[in-house]
């Protein structure tokens, strides 16, 4: 079978129409939804862009590839689902935000096509109001309508890309990979001003934050808060408009791609996969953006639509770096050894969770002053230690919404250091190459 793996970028677990948000517009991904296995407790391995979709392309664990920051660069001998599906004589297409640090490290795909390539085919009134937009400061803090049209995103150029290499692909009677990573809805939170405007900001219903009686995050999360405290209900309310009508954008865009599928003909020999790196906490914990374990950032949405496989839906841990022996199993491929997740074809259907799956999923990252931060979550609890100290604690059963951090609890002492052995314990079964 073919395989089409399409991405977002800071698009949340939650936000689909079909899961009843009422903010987010998202038809064609309802549409594949309707026809795919979805995986409603996937997590990320790290809430960061390179780390999380170096995992996704490697299937290693972030410590085990290399990557923990958007500036670090993997071990050597990277070996990627390209590399695996190569000797099956397929076509690689990859297009987008891959987030490879070194545009000439072989990467199993074909040539990229980049943001840079994009940015050639805009007028100049265009990339300057790109540029107004992605300044750091209205990039992270503020929200609005854009004079950009949809065809002037790099999303919709991508789209367009991606269809003209399968269409040659099918007409050549080629099977094909082709990872398609949008940028959106990352922000900048400015999309076209009709897609904006249509968003009523007075529904939007802002999250609950703790209260008084509950104890506090760690310092890192409180310092992280900081960047945000300055913002207004108003100003809090056009950043999360901002952000669901770029939701709408890209929806948009994956939609022409999915289109082109039926147009020519290969729908039903053609696997389809999408997912996010991470989400964005969209003013939870006093937050936006990502860089932190939540599950705002962590906790992110995974479709598999598999022609012959029923749809479903599945409340197992997974996580993203099930995503390559998936793949490999799908296609026929030979899943290299050192591949740390595990496929996911036994949990597609309605059959019962096979013996010995996995009780928790891990996260890890480094933070902003060089902290080693990792996360241990199970379906009840999570644990997030700093350098290697349990510094937040959450019973997810009672707290939900991760408002208490219990982790200085008397109760829940023996927990805390249960899953800080699991947290070691996993660190050092899953060590990297350097």
């Amino acid at each position: 079978m073919n395989v089409l793996v399409l991405m977002c970028d800071h698009h949340r677990y939650d936000a689909l129409g079909c899961l009843g948000n009422p903010l987010a517009n998202t038809p064609n991904l309802d549409r594949l939804a309707s026809r795919s296995v979805r995986f409603q407790n996937c997590f990320a391995q790290s809430p960061v862009c390179s780390p999380a979709r170096h995992s996704l392309a490697t299937g290693l664990y972030a410590h085990a590839h290399g990557v923990l920051g958007n500036r670090g660069m993997p071990f050597p001998g990277l070996v990627t689902i390209a590399h695996a599906l190569r000797p099956l004589n397929y076509r690689r297409f990859q297009l987008g935000h891959m987030h490879w640090r070194d545009s000439e490290m072989d990467t199993g795909y074909e040539p990229w096509i980049t943001h840079e390539d994009w940015r050639k085919t805009m007028p100049r009134e265009v990339l300057d109001r790109f540029a107004w937009e992605s300044q750091n400061t209205t990039r992270r803090t503020t929200g609005g309508p854009s004079t950009r049209t949809r065809e002037q995103y790099s999303g919709y150029y991508f789209a367009q890309r991606a269809i003209e290499r399968i269409r040659s692909a099918v007409e050549r009677n080629e099977r094909f990979l082709c990872w398609v990573a949008f940028t959106e809805p990352h922000p900048p939170f400015y999309p076209p001003r009709e897609i904006y405007e249509k968003i009523d900001q007075s529904r939007i219903e802002l999250p609950e934050q703790s209260g008084p009686g509950d104890h506090p995050p760690h310092d890192y999360i409180l310092r992280l808060e900081r960047e945000w405290k300055h913002l207004t209900e108003v100003e809090i309310r056009q950043m999360i408009a901002g952000y669901y009508g770029m939701v709408r954008l890209v929806d948009g865009y994956c939609g022409m791609v999915l289109d082109a599928l039926d147009e020519l003909g290969i729908r039903d020999e053609t696997v389809v996969v999408w997912t996010v790196d991470h989400g964005d906490q969209l003013w939870e914990h006093e937050l936006f953006l990502k860089f932190n374990m939540y599950e705002g950032s962590v906790h992110v949405p995974l479709l598999v639509s598999v022609p012959g496989i029923p749809p479903a839906i599945r409340s197992e841990l997974v996580e993203h770096v099930d995503v390559f022996p998936t793949i490999c199993e799908l296609v026929g491929a030979e899943c290299p050894a050192g591949v740390q997740g595990r496929s996911l074809v036994p949990l597609m259907g309605r059959g019962p969770t096979p013996r010995g799956w996995r009780d928790a999923a891990f996260s890890h990252m480094v933070g902003s002053a060089g902290e080693q931060i990792q996360m241990v979550r199970t379906r009840s609890e999570k644990m997030v230690a700093y350098d290697g100290v349990p510094g937040e604690m959450y019973d997810l059963e009672e707290d939900p919404k991760e408002l208490n951090n219990r982790v200085a609890d008397p109760e829940y002492a023996v927990l805390v250091q249960t899953l800080l052995e699991r947290l070691k314990e996993w660190e050092e079964a899953n060590r990297g190459k350097a």
